[in-house]
């Protein structure tokens, strides 16, 4: 859990303590799949399987930057009817290469 999410998850463990536990269980639930988008899919997926862009974040491309580059048209990604962003470990290296040619000229 991210530090900025602290009070929204403490209001929730109070509300769960008075007995209404929806709260609790949505910030666990959401935490469970954002996980799992970010960590198990990308394992599973081949590299040209479609995954969320937070599945491609690495220590060299933040998903503010694979977004920005997906809606500029320079990454191969698609946003579905949910407005995720999705894309491929496969687009992503491409989009890396051709992005060090850039910087190379």
């Amino acid at each position: 859990m991210l530090k900025q999410q602290r009070p929204a998850y403490l209001a929730a463990m109070h509300r769960a303590d008075d007995g209404d536990y929806g709260p609790l269980g949505e910030i666990l639930a959401r935490a469970m799949y954002d996980n799992l988008n970010r960590f198990i899919v990308p394992s599973l997926a081949g590299p040209a399987r479609l995954v969320p862009l937070a599945a491609l974040v690495d220590k060299e491309l933040s998903l503010p930057a694979l977004r920005q580059a997906a809606q500029r048209g320079r990454l191969d990604a698609i946003q579905g009817a949910d407005g995720i962003w999705r894309s491929s470990r496969k687009a992503v290296e491409d989009y890396l290469r051709t992005r060090q040619r850039r910087r190379a000229t």
